[in-house]
C-alpha cells in the first residue's frame, strides 16, 4: 500500500526554495550594489582618469606667429607650417615593435624610442617639425597611439639678411634674441586647450565647433628696413671688411628728417635660419651691445658746441703745434704736421691738437652738458635687447688730459646706435632726435629739445662738406653728382694690458647731400690692416652704399640733390668753392621742345640740365653715366606721355 505524504511537507519544502532563490538573489544584489560602490566610490577618480585618457586628449593649440616685413612688404621673417610627431604609450600595443619602426623612418636610436615609449605618460614628443616627406612616411606605418600635428616654424626667406636685429626662435617659437625676443609680446600667438574625443584606434572623432585658432594668430610687425638698400649696405660693408683684413664691421642708413632705419648691416652674417651652428659672437648685436670709443666722428660735436656757446668762430685760428704737442706728461700728435688753422680747417684735417685746445677753451662741464644733451650717457629707444649705455664719467672725474683726450674722441665710448643718433641730431637742425625701427611705433618719440641751434648745426654740416668735396680726410666718400658730407674717424683701441695698442676702429659718417641731409649712413671697421684709416677704409663704404640709392631709384626719394649742387655753384662763399663752378651752368637745354643729348654726360649734369627745363627724369638701372635716354635727342618732351627716362651705367 502506497505512503502519502502529508501536504504540509511538500509546502515547507517550496517555502524553503522560495527563501533560498531570494537569498540568492539578495546576495547577488547587494553583490552588484557593493561592486558598483566599489566602482564608483572607491575607484571613481581612478577609473574615471583611465577613461579620460583613452578617449579624450587635452591639446595646446598655439595661433600662428606675427610675420616681420620690411617697409616695401618684403617677407622678412614668416612662420610655415610643419609637423611633430608624439605618441601616448598607453594607446600602443607593442612598444618594441613601435619603437623599432619608428627608429627606422626617423634615423633615430631605436633604444631612446623605447625609452620615450615606455613612459607612463599620456602625451610625450617623439620628434619636432620634420619634413613632410618624413611625416607621410610615419602616416603610412599607421602605428596605433602615435600621432602627428601642425606646428609652426620659423623661416627668415632672405637668409642672413639684417640677421642680428631680427634674431632667432626656440622650438617653441619663443623670442631668444633679437626683435624676436623683444618684441614677442606682440609677434607670439595666443595658446588654448582644447579637448579631442577619439575611438578605440586613436582616431579624432570630435573637435570643438569652431577654429579656436581664429584670432589667435600674433601681430605682424612692419619694419623701417628697405631691402634694397639692405642689400646694398650688406655688400659693400662685407667687401671693405674682407678686403682690408678687418674682424667685423658694421654699417646704418637712415632717413634724415624720419630718424628710420633704412639698412642695419653687420659682418661677418649671421643666418637666423641655422642659429644652432652659430657662436653667440656671430649673433650678438654689436651696434647696440659693443662699445667702442669714437675717435675723430666725436669732433663735429666739439665744434659745434664750441660755437654755441662763443668759444670760437668758423674763422678762428689755432696753432696746431705742427704736429707734436705736450700736454703735462702726455704727448699729443697729429698724423700730419700743420701750423695755424681756423676752425674749419680743424675739422677737414682733423687736428688732435687743436681739437684738445679747443676742448679746454670750452671747459669739462660745458662739453659734457652737450654729450649729455647728445644722447651718449643714455641707450636708444629701439626694441633690441641689451643695449649698451656707453661709458662716459662725470666731468668733476675729468682731469686736464682727460678733457683733451675726449675732445677728440678718446677716454670716453659709446655704442654705434648712440653715435648714429647723435649725428642724426646734428643733421635735424640741431633737435634731438631718436632712431626708428618700427613703423608707426607709438612707442617712438618725437623730435626733441634743441641740442644746437640752426645757425651752428648748419655750420658744422658745412665743415663736413669741406670735408669731403675739398681737401679734407674724407675725399674717398665722394659721390659723382651730388655733394656730400662726413667725417672719418680712427681711433686706438685700448689694450688688454693698458694704454693703447696698435689696432683700430676705422669708421665714416656722412650725409647726403651735405647741406639739406636726406641719408645718413655710416660705416664702421673693426681692426681693418694694413690699412686702418677711416678714409680709406671706410670712406668707400659710404660711397658705395650713397650710389647704391641714388642710382637704384628705390626707396626714399632725394629732396632736391641737384638744385642743391646748382645752390652751392652759385654762392661760391670762397676760391675753394670754385672748382664746384665748372660746366654747372651751361644751358645745354636746347630752345623750344625738344630733347636734349644726353648720352655719355654725368648723372648730376644730365639731371641739372632737365631740371632747368622743369623736368624731373626716371632714373632706370645703376650707374653714374647716362647710357640711353627716351625721348631720343631732338624729340620733343612730349613724346612718351611726359616720361623722361634716363638709362644709366657704371661708366
Amino acid at each position: 500500500m502506497a505512503k502519502v505524504i502529508p501536504k504540509s511537507k511538500v509546502k515547507d519544502r517550496t517555502r524553503i526554495k522560495i527563501i533560498l532563490i531570494l537569498g540568492l538573489f539578495a546576495i547577488a544584489w547587494m553583490g552588484l550594489w557593493c561592486r558598483a560602490l566599489f566602482v564608483q566610490v572607491i575607484q571613481g577618480e581612478e577609473l574615471a582618469a583611465m577613461a579620460d585618457r583613452q578617449y579624450y586628449s587635452r591639446e595646446k593649440i598655439t595661433g600662428k606667429r606675427g610675420e616681420i616685413f620690411d617697409r616695401n612688404n618684403v617677407v622678412l621673417a614668416q612662420s610655415v607650417r610643419s609637423k611633430s610627431v608624439y605618441a601616448n604609450p598607453f594607446l600602443i600595443e607593442n612598444n618594441h615593435s613601435a619603437a623599432i619602426d619608428l627608429a627606422a623612418v626617423l634615423e633615430d636610436d631605436p633604444n631612446r624610442m623605447k625609452t620615450l615609449l615606455n613612459q607612463k605618460r599620456n602625451f610625450v614628443w617623439i620628434t619636432r617639425k620634420v619634413s613632410d616627406r618624413t611625416a607621410h612616411r610615419l602616416a603610412e606605418l599607421n602605428i596605433p597611439g602615435v600621432f602627428i600635428i601642425d606646428e609652426h616654424s620659423r623661416v627668415y626667406p632672405r637668409g642672413h639678411m639684417l640677421g642680428q636685429v631680427l634674431g632667432f626662435v626656440g622650438i617653441d617659437n619663443q623670442g631668444l634674441e633679437g626683435l624676436e625676443r623683444s618684441l614677442n609680446e606682440e609677434l607670439a600667438g595666443a595658446e588654448m586647450i582644447i579637448v579631442l574625443q577619439r575611438d578605440a584606434s586613436g582616431h579624432k572623432m570630435s573637435l570643438l565647433p569652431q577654429d579656436p585658432t581664429r584670432k589667435m594668430d600674433g601681430q605682424d610687425v612692419v619694419l623701417t628696413i628697405d631691402s634694397e638698400i639692405q642689400f646694398a649696405a650688406e655688400r659693400y660693408l662685407a667687401s671693405a671688411v674682407t678686403s682690408h683684413n678687418g674682424v667685423s664691421g658694421i654699417s646704418l642708413v637712415v632717413h634724415v628728417p624720419s630718424g628710420e632705419i633704412l639698412a642695419w648691416a653687420s659682418y661677418p652674417f649671421f643666418d637666423p635660419n641655422n642659429f644652432q651652428r652659430s657662436h653667440s659672437s656671430i649673433w650678438r648685436n654689436r651696434a647696440a651691445v659693443d662699445l667702442i670709443e669714437p675717435g675723430s666722428t666725436l669732433k663735429p660735436f666739439l665744434m659745434a658746441a664750441a660755437l654755441e656757446e662763443g668759444i670760437a668762430k668758423s674763422d678762428s685760428l689755432y696753432f696746431c703745434e705742427n704736429g707734436r704737442w705736450r700736454l703735462g706728461r702726455n704727448e699729443i700728435k697729429d698724423v700730419k704736421g700743420h701750423g695755424w688753422l681756423t676752425l674749419n680747417r680743424v675739422l677737414r684735417y682733423s687736428s688732435n691738437i687743436c681739437s684738445a685746445k679747443i676742448g679746454l677753451d670750452l671747459g669739462q662741464d660745458q662739453y659734457f652738458q652737450y654729450l649729455d644733451r647728445l644722447g651718449f650717457t643714455t641707450g636708444t629707444n629701439l626694441p633690441i635687447p641689451g643695449q649698451g649705455r656707453g661709458i662716459l664719467r662725470p666731468p668733476h672725474a675729468w682731469s686736464k688730459m682727460d678733457l683733451a683726450a675726449i675732445s677728440f674722441g678718446q677716454g670716453m665710448a659709446s655704442t654705434t646706435l648712440q653715435l648714429a643718433r647723435a649725428y642724426l641730431t646734428l643733421a635735424n637742425e640741431g633737435r634731438f632726435t631718436e632712431l626708428k625701427l618700427i613703423r608707426d611705433d607709438s612707442r617712438q618719440s618725437p623730435a626733441g629739445q634743441s641740442v644746437f641751434s640752426r645757425e651752428v648745426s648748419r655750420q658744422v654740416l658745412s665743415m663736413l662738406r669741406d670735408s669731403v668735396e675739398m681737401d679734407g680726410t674724407g675725399t674717398m666718400a665722394r659721390i659723382s653728382g651730388v655733394e656730400v658730407g662726413g667725417k672719418t674717424g680712427t681711433a686706438q683701441k685700448a689694450s688688454p694690458r693698458g694704454g693703447y695698442g696698435d689696432k683700430y676702429v676705422a669708421s665714416f659718417v656722412g650725409f647726403i647731400p651735405a647741406l639739406e641731409p636726406e641719408y645718413m649712413i655710416m660705416a664702421i671697421i673693426d681692426e681693418p690692416s694694413p690699412q686702418h684709416y677711416g678714409g680709406v677704409v671706410a670712406a668707400p663704404v659710404f660711397a658705395g652704399i650713397g650710389n647704391s640709392i641714388i642710382s637704384s631709384g628705390r626707396g626714399l626719394k632725394l629732396r632736391n640733390i641737384p638744385g642743391q649742387v646748382i645752390e652751392t655753384a652759385q654762392t661760391d662763399r670762397s676760391t675753394e668753392n670754385a672748382r664746384f663752378n665748372v660746366n654747372h651752368r651751361r644751358d645745354r637745354v636746347p630752345p623750344g621742345n625738344e630733347m636734349p643729348d644726353l648720352r655719355g654726360e654725368s648723372l648730376r649734369e644730365a639731371v641739372e640740365n632737365l631740371l632747368r627745363a622743369g623736368i624731373v627724369p626716371v632714373l632706370e638701372g645703376r650707374g653714374v653715366m647716362v647710357r640711353d635716354q627716351v625721348p631720343a635727342p631732338g624729340e620733343s618732351f612730349s613724346e612718351n606721355g611726359g616720361k623722361v627716362i634716363l638709362r644709366l651705367s657704371e661708366s
